[in-house]
């Protein structure tokens, strides 16, 4: 159920006494849209994404409503459950300037990503890569350290692909 949004959070309420009046009441808040999908339950709000840059508006929202009071969770990756277990793999996207391309490229190796293409244009470094979506979360933070947030990324859903062997839901 909506594997078009690979990443999933909770959002609660450290002081509310009904997780679900909360959740609907937070959920007034937000706008679904193709980036994120907002769902009311008894634990909390689940907050549905596309990658993790698409968490950061509602994460900010959210914090201006309810400040000290709202517990975001960390995304976890949802794959789809199954003989095999599936994982989503993404298509990432780089621009920066020339002077950060080895860093940048040191960074989406390490994550054990595929790079398919870069190339220098002028001042400018492109880089496009794939890669499994756990292996990848926290990149754009990454990005944004190593280039002073002069990067300029987005990730994006290509495809679900088979989990190598031990890796499922069930060795967790």
């Amino acid at each position: 159920m909506y594997y078009q949004y690979p990443l999933k959070t909770m959002v609660r309420s450290r002081s509310a006494a009904s997780q679900l009046q909360f959740a609907r009441r937070a959920k007034v808040a937000l706008a679904d849209s193709d980036e994120l999908l907002a769902r009311p339950g008894t634990a909390g709000l689940a907050l549905f994404a596309a990658n993790e840059s698409a968490l950061d508006p509602p994460a900010r929202i959210l914090r201006e409503l309810y400040g000290d009071f709202v517990e975001l969770r960390p995304p976890v990756v949802r794959v789809i459950p199954g003989e095999p277990a599936q994982e989503p793999v993404m298509n990432v996207r780089v621009v920066s300037r020339k002077e950060h391309a080895a860093a940048i490229l040191a960074e989406v190796r390490r994550r054990g990503a595929r790079v398919d293409e870069e190339c220098i244009r002028g001042r400018t470094y492109l880089l496009r890569a794939e890669a499994p979506l756990a292996l990848l979360l926290g990149l754009p933070a990454a990005l944004d350290r190593l280039t002073g947030g002069g990067a300029d990324s987005a990730i994006r859903l290509a495809r679900y692909a088979p989990l190598p062997q031990g890796d499922g839901p069930e060795a967790a």
